[in-house]
């Protein structure tokens, strides 16, 4: 896909692409939503850099107030895969995530995808909850375990690391499925 500019407004919100120069506000916001989440800060910056057309920032009154970082999966065809996502603390409750979602859907349809997929920490039962009204559901590529009633997949990023599975289909050029 060609790099364009892409702006959808919803009010005072703006969604966007990512630009390089704002990967450093992804990483403050990832900070500041889950304090004890590791990930290298170069993460940000290919993502924004490379995959611009499927990561998105979020901005309210031209301040950036969340993200989405994805990709299209080359060994998957018509595969869309939502790496992570994040909306700062003090905008979190307001739509902003559930808007990126929409645009991220409305992106990958449009680039042939018809599914997407993401995976989640099985203690992370508000993304969990997010991810399920959002229309994901879980499937596993290999052994399971429960853990506090979720089901995970064993081992998934490495030996007693279990992820959540979840998997969206995509419909149409509607604006939600």
């Amino acid at each position: 896909m060609t790099r364009r500019p892409t702006t959808r407004s919803h009010g005072q919100l703006t969604i966007r692409s990512a630009a390089p120069e704002e990967f450093l506000d992804c990483v403050r916001i990832a900070h500041r939503a889950w304090p004890s989440f590791k990930e290298r800060n170069s993460i940000y910056h290919l993502f924004t850099k490379y995959f611009a057309d499927t990561s998105l920032v979020a901005r309210v009154e031209g301040r950036v107030v969340g993200f989405t970082l994805g990709f299209v999966a080359q060994s998957k065809r018509g595969v869309g895969y939502i790496h992570l996502v994040a909306t700062d603390p003090s905008a979190q409750r307001r739509g902003i995530a559930h808007q990126l979602y929409l645009e991220m859907f409305r992106r990958f349809r449009a680039l042939g995808c018809r599914k997407v997929r993401c995976i989640i920490n099985p203690e992370n039962t508000r993304s969990l909850s997010f991810h399920d009204g959002m229309g994901f559901r879980p499937e596993h590529s290999g052994p399971r375990i429960r853990l506090r009633g979720v089901w995970a997949t064993r081992d998934y990023n490495g030996k007693g690391i279990h992820m959540v599975e979840m998997t969206r289909g995509l419909r149409g050029a509607g604006t939600t499925g």
